[in-house]
């Protein structure tokens, strides 16, 4: 009997030292949860759709001093998932409220709709856990939900070509989805394309069979113009139906139609008389992959005359074309010029600038002087003749002695 009672004592000792080191942890209770605004401790079972994002306010009492408190909150098998509340401290006898909102999963592939429990758990850094909670709720699908689930695209595009955009498109929706399209646009250049999904079962029935799948794959072509300027743009991706509609973005950098090509060009200053003509050369690189049309064109003063010696021209793939400027001037000076290189659509590659000195000609000179040289010649030649005119006129003739007859 006495082994009995002692036993009897053991065990209740046991159980006070475990109350007690229990109640040393608990340093305070959860008292209330609303979820959406309802009270989730009144054995309500939840309907939250898929996808969703719902406030949980937590009320906790207090029955100890604590530091570091949180409040942490996820859906069962989401627990990587987690919110977490600010950290804060509690003082006995006080009441605290905190707000979390936890995102609901959106993964319910195989199903319409499941079971799921919210757990609540309210814990400090050195104290341990005071209390938690498991409250029961469901998810289940909207009714109509279309999903852009993936995109696979270029980084880089050049512009004048098209660009393939790999999509699928998932059903999310608890019906089905029918006539599904997936418009791709870059509304800053003013241009789109529309392609057509078919229809998206809300329960992969395998077998791919068409309109039995919840999810497809497509590839769409955007065309982009070749006059595009070359830049960073937003693509923007809309999977549309008549009963719902999903967006997503992604950035693309357009090259320009001339990436691809190169200017190089020679000697771009040049000395030349008046009546000359003098040869620039420049020479277009084509590093594509495809036939390249370019346009040349000029840009002179009026007092150079400049021309090129075609002024359009075609390079093929990973090839060049020399193209040869000829320039002249009847006006001593010094010039500038530029030569631009264009594509057929009239976008600027890139523009080379050159200079012409243009000196007067040397026999020109030669004859100017033998001109000075002769009218000074012939001035000097004007005044001795002057001059001896003048003393002839000026001189007085010579007198003759008049002799009488003399007669001996």
């Amino acid at each position: 009997m006495a082994y009995k009672n002692f036993l009897v004592l053991l065990v209740g000792a046991l159980f006070f030292a475990l109350a007690s080191a229990e109640s040393v942890n608990a340093f305070g209770q959860i008292v209330g949860v609303e979820v959406n605004g309802v009270n989730a401790l009144s054995g309500i079972n939840f309907a939250n759709f898929a996808g969703d994002r719902i406030p949980v306010l937590i009320t906790f009492r207090a029955t100890q001093n604590a530091e570091d408190v949180r409040i942490k909150a996820w859906i069962s098998g989401e627990r990587e998932n987690a919110v977490v509340s600010e950290r804060f401290d509690t003082i006995a006898d006080r009441t605290y409220t905190q707000v979390v909102y936890l995102p609901i999963p959106s993964d319910l592939d195989r199903e319409l709709d499941e079971s799921r429990k919210l757990d609540i758990v309210v814990e400090s850094k050195n104290q341990a856990t005071a209390d938690e909670k498991v409250i029961d709720l469901t998810v289940q699908r909207e009714s109509y939900q279309i999903q852009i689930l993936s995109v696979q695209i270029q980084s880089e595009v050049k512009a004048g070509t098209s660009v393939p955009i790999d999509v699928v498109l998932k059903n999310r929706g608890r019906q089905s989805a029918d006539d599904n399209f997936l418009k791709v646009s870059i509304p800053e250049l003013g241009i789109e394309t529309r392609t057509y999904f078919g229809d998206l079962s809300p329960i992969d029935q395998g077998g791919n069979v068409p309109d039995k799948d919840d999810a497809v794959e497509r590839r769409a072509f955007l065309k982009v113009p070749s006059n595009v300027p070359a830049g960073l743009y937003t693509l923007q991706l809309e999977a549309y139906n008549a009963d719902s509609s999903a967006k997503m973005e992604r950035k693309l950098v357009i090259l320009g139609a001339g990436e691809d090509t190169k200017i190089v060009s020679s000697a771009t200053t040049k000395t030349f008389q008046t009546g000359e003509k003098q040869i620039y050369r420049m020479t277009v690189v084509n590093k594509g992959t495809s036939v390249g049309v370019y346009e040349i064109s000029i840009n002179a003063p009026k007092e150079l005359n400049v021309e090129a010696d075609e002024s359009v021209i075609v390079v093929p793939a990973g090839s060049s074309r020399d193209v040869e400027l000829t320039a002249d001037s009847s006006e001593e000076g010094v010039y500038s010029f530029s030569a631009s290189v264009q594509t057929e659509n009239g976008q600027t590659i890139e523009e080379k600038n050159f200079k012409a000195n243009v000196q007067g000609n040397g026999k020109g000179s030669v004859a100017n002087n033998t001109t000075v040289l002769l009218t000074v010649i012939l001035a000097i030649v004007f005044v001795v003749l002057l001059v001896v005119l003048i003393v002839l006129l000026t001189r007085k003739p010579a007198k003759t002695e008049e002799f009488g007859e003399s007669y001996y």
